[in-house]
């Protein structure tokens, strides 16, 4: 894997090109080892490249937008699927060789038999995978070559030089990622939960793919490849042995005319047996360090790594001025007013504090995390949002630093205003998010008459200072 050095630092579609080119060339240079034939890791090594490759184009979807489209993706996932059945045999093989010792005689030799007809099977989907691969690939290669390398780019006269950075795009994606992965391990309850449990495996696997090439450059992030392989190779491992216990059993069938009578009962039962309790061994490990809730430090390390890549990059400016208010403005005869429940709390950190948060609007509720840096008028925010669940288990480390009040939203003059009533307290705040830091926002005449100072930067008004 040849990673670009200083990919993070790079605006989000230099460097999302510079990865799609650096795992391209990675497929390039295995192709060309599987056309010389010389190589027997040259077909792993192509897989691996390709599957890179179609991770990253579809992470950063956005940034490579004009360069690669959905015919690109499309074409990449099929080369890609098609090594699959090349790759389910080599594992298939592997696990059979390993285990002939500890067969009895009968079904050792039925083994060896299957082991043939596996071997034959392998060879003939290795040569389909090499014709596609011939087929497809080279012409793939030079169209995304040659888009990813020339490209353009519209830009806004009147934002920021630069653009967003590779980091702050990598952030969201790890935060999105890893939010998947919790949803995924959340739905395997028992090991009988194959696909949910595949599901995981796959959304693992993006997430490792995603951060792989950037892990020189994060702190941190070498621990997370490593967790996410182990956890990979133990789903993986349980995945494959149900496919290979399907084959058995596909084999141990007998035929459609066979005589009931002259059918072996026996079969693959020491195979079967064998994979069983290699499958229950699989689960026991992801159930021990991932299943109910065991996976809290991991995802809590991830949104660190997040933070990180978003503090390097450019992250979510949070610009705004806040208003200490005599008391609830006449907002009734407003238009447009939207009306939100909050029920806010702050998680203590040594140097970060993290905010989870629940907002209700109509029926409608939401769950959100919420990291804030800085002071004053501009700040550095990363949200996501989370589901109930995890709020539910976060929730109580609250305990002493938290927030309720109604918050109500009101467009004027271009802004939007949110006064916020808080509901354990006799106190009226109002903000206004501002595009920059000396964008002027004349307040309306409805609020004008109940502002008592602008309380921006002032330590008393932020919400974490007044949690209790």
């Amino acid at each position: 894997m040849s990673t670009p050095a200083g990919v993070l630092d790079l605006s989000a579609e230099r460097g999302a090109r510079r990865l799609a080119l650096a795992f391209l060339d990675d497929a390039e240079a295995a192709h060309q080892r599987l056309e010389r034939g010389a190589d027997d890791e040259a077909l792993h090594d192509f897989r691996v490249a390709i599957r890179r490759l179609r991770s990253t184009v579809r992470a950063y979807r956005e940034a490579l937008e004009g360069s690669v489209g959905g015919g690109d993706r499309r074409r990449l996932s099929e080369l890609a699927d098609a090594t699959g059945a090349a790759r389910d045999l080599e594992v298939q093989i592997a696990w059979l060789r390993k285990r002939l010792d500890d067969l009895p005689e009968g079904e050792r030799e039925r083994a060896w038999t299957l082991l043939s007809t596996l071997r034959g099977e392998l060879a003939k989907a290795e040569e389909r995978l090499r014709r596609q691969v011939a087929k497809d690939f080279p012409r793939e290669r030079w169209r995304l070559a040659r888009r990813l390398r020339f490209y353009q780019v519209r830009m806004d006269v009147e934002a920021p030089p630069g653009g967003t950075r590779l980091a702050s795009a990598f952030a969201r994606l790890a935060l999105d990622h890893a939010a998947d992965l919790e949803r995924r391990l959340a739905r395997v309850r028992s090991i009988d939960d194959q696909e949910e449990a595949h599901r995981a495996r796959i959304a693992a696997k993006r997430l490792r793919y995603l951060v792989e090439p950037v892990q020189a450059e994060l702190e941190g992030a070498p621990e997370l490849i490593r967790r996410l392989k182990k956890l990979q190779d133990a789903l993986g491992e349980m995945h494959d042995a149900d496919v290979l216990l399907a084959r058995l059993a596909q084999e141990d069938a007998p035929p459609p005319d066979a005589d009931a009578d002259a059918v072996d009962g026996a079969g693959f039962a020491t195979l079967r047996r064998l994979l069983e309790d290699e499958r229950h061994a699989r689960f026991a490990a992801v159930e021990a360090d991932w299943l109910q809730g065991r996976a809290q430090g991991f995802f809590a390390a991830v949104r660190g790594v997040a933070r990180a890549a978003a503090m390097r990059g450019e992250p979510d400016q949070e610009i705004e001025r806040k208003y200490l208010l005599k008391r609830m403005p006449a907002i009734r005869s407003l238009e447009g007013v939207e009306l939100l429940e909050i029920d806010q709390g702050y998680i203590p950190g040594e140097r970060l504090a993290e905010r989870v948060r629940r907002t209700r609007r109509g029926g409608e509720v939401k769950y959100y995390r919420t990291v804030k840096l800085g002071k004053g008028i501009s700040r550095t925010e990363l949200e996501e949002e989370t589901t109930e669940r995890i709020f539910r288990r976060l929730w109580p480390l609250t305990k002493g630093k938290r927030v309720r009040k109604q918050r109500f939203k009101i467009k004027d003059g271009g802004f939007t205003w949110e006064v916020d009533r808080f509901r354990d307290r006799r106190l009226v705040l109002c903000e206004v998010e501002l595009p920059t830091e000396d964008t002027h926002a004349e307040p309306p005449r409805w609020l004008r008459r109940e502002i008592v100072r602008d309380v921006t930067g002032e330590d008393e008004y932020t919400n974490i200072n007044l949690a209790k």
